[in-house]
């Protein structure tokens, strides 16, 4: 058990054929516990059962000093905001915060109803109806209502789904911000990993009803655990790899046609039967193919062709042919100084250290 923060000890249920297998997963007060994974993984089911809203087959929830396991949801002291924003209809943004105030026993103030508003970017709209609101304004009304009645705990089930990217990326930051000075511990459920990343402290990576990797966000970013925890990360490269040697601190693998070197500290201790080459498409450097370069790296230093090129928000994403099909990520500024174009050849060049070995 952590002080004053939350912690799952063996939660397990079944919900008709689903299983939820033995959940331990802990967060401190102020930081946000992202659940992160696809349709079905049980990242729901996981925040219902924090609720209360399903009965634990084994194992204990703990906030604070309190077991809350058998505690009915309405004596739990937990903020839980769905993404269809759930606001009452008859009544005001103001007097939704302000119901809110009232559940929670505290007076509603206009003072700190208009506080909690403004946070969100809603002031201006406090007298009106839900209807009159759009999606994105009635989710920051939502917001304001749910951080209202200083809960201990804070639950989000994708908040922000609905929203378009500018609104989500704007929410976002104004809830973590609010979170860290609120102090109450917090977990979020996505299956976007830019928005995991975006908000997560702590982040658990559930498929099938079980944790596959939990961790700092950070440490979970940078070194996932096996390939299918890369494929939630968001990596764009996954490929069959074969290991060629493992003499020194730089060990080499076969992709494709092409052999590579990455680092000893980068390959798991207990090597699976089926190896995997892992890399983010960010850590791939182009060049262009004409002309003297000194490579940085000249262990893993490939000829490729751009076989396609497509936009991916503010990047272009470079499908390339090295002996093995890749995919770099560049600005536009980037790509247009390589005059890069479909058929163009070009230089690779992939830092030993980026390149990791997951089963």
């Amino acid at each position: 058990m952590i002080r004053s923060g939350l912690a799952l000890e063996g939660v397990a249920l079944r919900l008709g054929a689903f299983r939820l297998a033995s959940i331990d997963l802990a967060v401190e007060p102020g930081e946000v516990l992202v659940l992160l994974g696809p349709n079905g993984a049980g990242k729901s089911v996981t925040l219902e059962a924090i609720a209360g809203f399903h009965r634990l087959a084994a194992g204990r929830i703990l906030l604070g000093a309190r077991d809350i396991t058998d505690i009915p949801p309405e004596r739990r002291r937990i903020s839980l905001l769905f993404q269809n924003f759930a606001l009452f209809p008859h009544l005001s943004a103001a007097g939704n915060v302000a119901l809110a105030l009232r559940a929670a026993g505290l007076a509603p103030a206009p003072a700190r109803i208009a506080e909690l508003l403004a946070r969100f970017g809603v002031a201006p709209l406090a007298a009106r109806l839900p209807e009159l609101l759009s999606p994105g304004e009635k989710q920051r009304v939502a917001l304001a209502r749910a951080l209202a009645g200083k809960p201990e705990l804070f639950l989000f089930d994708e908040p922000f789904s609905a929203l378009d990217a500018p609104t989500r990326a704007s929410l976002r930051d104004s809830l973590k911000e609010f979170l860290r000075q609120a102090g109450a511990p917090s977990v979020f459920v996505t299956h976007d990993p830019v928005e995991a990343l975006a908000l997560a402290d702590r982040l658990a990576l559930l498929r099938d009803g079980a944790v596959i990797q939990s961790g700092a966000a950070a440490d979970v970013y940078r070194a996932p655990a096996d390939r299918l925890a890369a494929r939630l990360l968001g990596v764009e490269n996954i490929l069959p790899a074969r290991l060629v040697d493992c003499a020194g601190p730089g060990w080499r693998i076969r992709v494709g046609e092409a052999v590579l070197e990455l680092a000893g500290s980068n390959v798991p201790h207990t090597l699976p039967s089926e190896l995997f080459f892992c890399l983010r498409a960010e850590e791939v450097v182009l060049a262009a193919a004409a002309g003297e370069r000194q490579s940085a790296f000249p262990s893993n230093h490939l000829a490729a062709r751009i076989t396609a090129i497509r936009h991916a928000g503010a990047l272009l994403k470079i499908s390339l042919d090295c002996g093995f099909p890749l995919i770099a990520a560049l600005t536009e500024r980037e790509a247009r100084a390589l005059n890069l174009a479909s058929g163009v050849q070009v230089l690779v060049e992939i830092d030993p250290m980026a390149i990791r070995l997951v089963g």
